[in-house]
């Protein structure tokens, strides 16, 4: 899976629209144009089929031997390189083959190669100077605090609502990796609900959550622009933002966003 400053959701999007515009091109490139659309998404499909092995191969321990989570691909649980690899084996095997298909299908993939590297790259701008955001949330017992921890780890803030299914979905998968991984600070601030409504959320679930927080008037969302929920946000030792995260985690995907974005206070931490 790929991490930076940039809302994983668009990462889906971005190869659907890199895939048309390659399909597109492929197309406008004439002798051989039907063949190459076919190679094209015939080697995106065994890209993203690889990538998705390859990601569950490595934290197969996570899927507690759970076939149809492995098959789910809306966890976007995805290992980058082994699927560019496989997909790019893929397309030259087809071109060298059937060499009436070779322009057209050399153009199609520079076409859909450039859209997706200057989309991710812009979709990635524009987070850099962004820090935690200086509110104040009640806790529990009533008590006024900020959103920062001020203990120098990093910090991973959820954003959610008892009443947002995908967040009651992935709280056990949060709650377990609070636990785990204790190098990192792990911040559950709920948005617009009540102490009653919350507390009787969490007793239900049968959760014991630490930093957890009530946000009445939806500051936090606010400050960082989110407008859906799950939001996760992640922030280094120094309250910069790294990345975000918008819809569920599965406990395979967090735990590679925590791997991926703090591989230091993640291995301390084991």
């Amino acid at each position: 899976m790929n991490l930076g400053p940039l809302s994983f959701p668009v990462a889906p999007l971005i190869l659907l629209v890199s895939v048309a515009i390659a399909v597109v091109a492929a197309r406008l490139a004439g002798r051989g144009a039907r063949d190459a659309e076919g190679a094209i998404v015939n080697s995106v499909i065994v890209g993203l089929v690889v990538s998705r092995l390859s990601f569950v191969a490595h934290y197969l321990p996570a899927y507690q031997g759970d076939v149809l989570k492995m098959l789910d691909f809306r966890d976007q649980g995805f290992d980058r390189l082994p699927g560019v690899v496989a997909g790019a084996l893929m397309l030259l095997w087809v071109v060298l083959r059937r060499r009436h298909l070779r322009g057209a299908a050399v153009i199609a993939a520079l076409a859909g190669v450039f859209t997706w590297s200057a989309a991710s790259a812009f979709a990635g701008t524009g987070r850099e100077s962004e820090f935690l955001p200086a509110v104040q949330l009640v806790d529990m017992n009533g008590t006024m605090q900020t959103l920062a921890r001020n203990d120098g780890k990093p910090l991973v803030v959820n954003l959610w609502a008892s009443w947002c299914g995908p967040c009651r979905g992935e709280m056990p998968v949060l709650a377990e990796a609070q636990r785990e991984f204790t190098g990192v600070d792990l911040a559950f601030v709920n948005q617009g609900e009540s102490r009653v409504t919350v507390s009787d959320f969490v007793t239900t679930q049968g959760l014991s959550l630490r930093n957890l927080a009530l946000d009445p008037s939806l500051a936090v969302a606010r400050a960082v622009g989110a407008r859906a929920f799950p939001t996760t946000l992640f922030y280094d030792g120094t309250g910069k933002l790294l990345a975000v995260h918008l819809g569920p985690f599965s406990q395979a995907t967090f735990q590679n966003a925590l791997e991926t974005l703090y591989p230091a206070s993640v291995s301390a931490a084991r």
